[in-house]
């Protein structure tokens, strides 16, 4: 059984076809990027923000032991 080659133009057209895909993987992989990078972005925030409204109250707990400790 003989292999069957490609001519140019069905060699160009498959090569064109998967340059299309290709591109478009590139650019759904950088909108997921994009995404992916926002939603750290919003967990950083969210941390920041709960760790600056809970340093007070663990300032505070820690505070009294160590008072009572030493005095």
């Amino acid at each position: 059984m003989a292999r069957r080659g490609y001519t140019k133009k069905e060699a160009n057209r498959r090569r064109t076809k998967f340059m299309v895909l290709e591109g478009m993987g590139d650019f759904v992989g950088t909108v997921v990027a994009f995404f992916v990078i926002l939603a750290c972005v919003v967990l950083l925030t969210t941390l920041f923000t709960w760790l600056r409204g809970d340093l007070p109250q663990v300032i505070d707990s820690l505070k009294n032991p160590i008072i009572n400790a030493f005095g």
